[in-house]
């Protein structure tokens, strides 16, 4: 097959590597991720390792070494990615005393002591997040699934009991054709005599457009990996996929955006309430999709070419989502920059936390930007139904961040926020 000789051609084996579970998300010095093998030569490695930006830049950090006591990492860093970790107990991630309660309860069942496998392909990491599972992580997935049909396929987890990964994990593998029993979850130490690994298909972060996104090759693989799905019709003129049923991170009043896009004759999808398959068929369906801004539009990184135009709502000021990704996979691309201002509450370390704000749209700038796009929706449009729609779910918001009290300056902050006279002016 032409595809698996091409891979192969860029693929790199490495013999006696120790792979390490998943053993820290986000830590200190700057990286996204802590685990998996220990490569040779760590910090000269590039390709093998998990890169972001247009030219390759690695953001992850060499694990530490292995020991026979748990935890030997700080599980501080996991829960931001695996919050159920400190659930059952309530435990502070800042409390040093939580580690004994945590070794008594999350301990593995095995020790330390490595296995030693023949052979093996190293995938990444799973986290609980859709976004970032596809397009942080996942890039190796696909290609690795075609360099050969019984290489185990290899992923890091939290060396903690009974963690499993999200059921839309084992989706993804399913519409890519991926059979299971391939995967080999790494939760210890584990030493391969022989380890495969490819360069990730796609990257994040790219601010040159000729950089970093799928190359035609890898465009055509997923083709190929999606046709053997079958044809789909194509029965949907427009398809909105909304962000208005999740708790954090969507627009104010994207409820009344919803009714409105419904009334101008547009299919409303919410991702989080149907599962991966049924979200590709529609993605194939449509001839024209608008995104709120957030994880599901990673998703059209598990299909290859899509004969539809693609429309992305920003939620952050100046920010485009993944354009040199989602741009070779459309007949066209366009950012809707409607922000009129993004409220946004600390983390608690203090840092700010802008994907879990509330973006405030500048009305009149969202509906001209809508119709340049073909989108023309003042024909149903109600401003006292949306200003009514869009303040509720301010105080919502505002009132989920008092609950959670992460941070003793973040209301300060938030009023303030709250004071500007443009914002004022915006909300009436």
């Amino acid at each position: 097959m032409k595809v698996a000789a091409f891979l192969r051609d860029h693929l790199r084996s490495y013999r006696n590597i120790l792979v390490h579970p998943t053993q820290e998300m986000r830590p200190p010095d700057g990286a996204a991720f802590r685990g998996g093998p220990e490569w040779p030569r760590f910090s000269l490695q590039i390709y093998a390792r998990h890169c972001w930006h247009s030219i390759a830049r690695p953001i992850d950090a060499r694990p530490l070494a292995a020991r026979q006591e748990w935890p030997y990492f700080d599980p501080r860093y996991l829960p931001l990615f695996w919050p159920q970790i400190y659930a059952d107990r309530q435990l502070s991630p800042d409390d040093p005393a939580a580690l004994p309660l945590l070794a008594a309860s999350h301990t593995p069942l095995t020790d330390n002591t490595p296995d030693v496998l023949d052979a093996g392909i190293w995938c990444g990491p799973i986290v609980l997040h859709f976004g970032e599972t596809v397009a942080n992580h996942g890039m190796r997935i696909a290609p690795s699934s075609l360099i050969d049909p019984t290489t185990p396929l290899m992923f890091s987890m939290p060396p903690i009991r009974q963690l499993e990964p999200p059921s839309y994990f084992w989706k993804i593998l399913e519409h890519l054709s991926i059979d299971k029993r391939r995967v080999l979850l790494i939760r210890k130490p584990t030493r391969f005599r022989l380890l495969h690994v490819l360069p990730q298909a796609e990257r994040l972060y790219c601010k040159l457009f000729w950089a970093g996104g799928p190359s035609r090759r890898h465009l055509r693989m997923m083709d190929a990996i999606v046709a053997a799905q079958g044809p789909v019709e194509r029965d949907l003129d427009r398809v909105f996929v909304s962000r208005a049923r999740l708790a954090e991170g969507h627009f104010a009043g994207e409820s009344y955006l919803d009714e409105a896009m419904t009334a101008a004759g547009v299919t409303v999808l919410h991702p989080e309430t149907v599962d991966v398959h049924s979200q590709m068929r529609t993605y194939r369906r449509a001839r024209c999709l608008i995104f709120s801004e957030g994880s599901a539009v990673h998703a059209l990184q598990l299909l290859g070419h899509l004969d539809a135009d693609l429309i992305v709502l920003a939620r952050r000021p100046q920010y485009r989502l993944s354009p040199n990704s989602l741009r070779p996979r459309v007949r066209s691309l366009r950012y809707v920059q409607a922000v009129h201002r993004l409220i946004h509450g600390l983390s608690p370390s203090g840092r700010p936390i802008l994907r879990a704000g509330i973006t405030i749209l500048d009305e009149q700038r969202l509906l001209t930007g809508l119709k340049s796009a073909g989108i023309d929706l003042t024909p149903v449009w109600d401003s006292r139904a949306y200003a009514a729609h869009r303040d509720a779910d301010i105080a919502a918001w505002l009132a989920q961040r008092r609950a959670a009290g992460s941070h003793p300056a973040e209301q300060a902050m938030l009023a303030e926020q709250l004071r500007s006279p443009l914002l004022l002016a915006q909300t009436g």
